[in-house]
């Protein structure tokens, strides 16, 4: 996903003058050609994230459009009081690209692991939280991002994401993309879980059961329509993300279903990172299935609520 956003970025830059490209020391072999085609359009602020984030903002203020790229856990944490009074509170128009989500640098430790971020960025009044599946999605957001006027957090992998749609998709902000039908149940999945997800659909398919699937890319504002449908229906419910099962995609369907709980009483299941560190060093693998929500634990889990 990477490789798509600057790709995406450069070409919306030829033929929009007011795009910026910010960075915070990071993506080194990434952005080098950006800056030698667009020059000052192009800005290193360096290890200095509160400056990365405020000085994005007053590029927002002037009447530019900047995008602002660091790793995730840095801009979120780091950056958190100036991405809510300078960038939410004043409605700037500022897109946030945070690389690295959930165990993207895993080998790295819990300084480099962004399991809170979802949360964070979704509780800031004015922010929108979009966290593409491959690649494809990306570049749907990217463009949808160059007019959209508003805060927006663009949660992204590293650069090994695989790309899981092989068709065009109908890509909008706040909508679900619908990739499986199902009659038993449903599994929403975020970010750079959709392909984990659909590993796990196509497990528990071969097993006899009928499990749709939906990617969410847009965690806030939540589709809540599918969600409804689905819970309507008497499906059961599954989410799955990178991400804390505090306060990310789970919260938000858990809401929906909870403020329906009369006409919607359903099975329900949150895949994620409980509230805890992570305990040992491993890869992206190794820790999701760690917590157990790599493909063939969740469809072990979901085949026994199922059966």
């Amino acid at each position: 996903m990477r490789a798509t956003f600057i790709n995406t970025l450069t070409e919306m830059a030829r033929v929009d003058n007011k795009i910026m490209c910010i960075i915070g020391d990071t993506g080194f072999s990434v952005f080098e050609e950006f800056e030698k085609e667009f020059g000052e359009r192009f800005v290193n602020v360096g290890i200095a994230e509160q400056n990365f984030v405020s000085f994005g903002a007053g590029l927002a203020a002037m009447g530019m459009k900047p995008y602002i790229y660091n790793v995730v856990s840095f801009m979120t944490l780091r950056g958190a009081e100036q991405i809510m009074l300078d960038v939410c509170y004043q409605e700037n128009p500022v897109v946030l690209v945070g690389v690295g989500g959930g165990f993207a640098y895993a080998t790295a430790g819990p300084t480099h692991h962004a399991v809170q971020d979802i949360a964070m960025m979704s509780v800031l009044p004015n922010m929108t939280v979009v966290c593409p599946g491959d690649p494809v999605e990306m570049r749907a957001v990217m463009l949808e991002s160059k007019d959209f006027g508003r805060p927006l957090y663009i949660r992204i992998g590293r650069s090994v994401d695989p790309v899981v749609h092989t068709s065009d998709i109908d890509f909008q902000i706040g909508k679900a993309i619908k990739m499986k039908d199902g009659t038993q149940a449903v599994i929403f999945a975020t970010g750079v879980m959709l392909s984990e997800a659909v590993k796990t659909q196509e497990m528990l398919e071969q097993k006899g059961f009928s499990v749709g699937l939906y990617s969410m890319p847009t965690v806030k504002p939540i589709d809540r329509e599918v969600i409804l449908e689905s819970a309507r229906a008497g499906k059961a419910i599954y989410t799955v993300e990178e991400h804390s099962v505090i306060g990310g995609l789970g919260d938000a369907v858990a809401g929906v279903l909870l403020e329906n709980m009369e006409e919607c009483p359903v099975k329900f299941k949150k895949f994620g990172v409980p509230d805890a560190f992570a305990p040992v060093t491993g890869t992206r693998e190794y820790l999701d299935d760690l917590f157990g929500f790599s493909a063939d634990k969740m469809a072990d889990t979901i085949e026994k609520m199922l059966g």
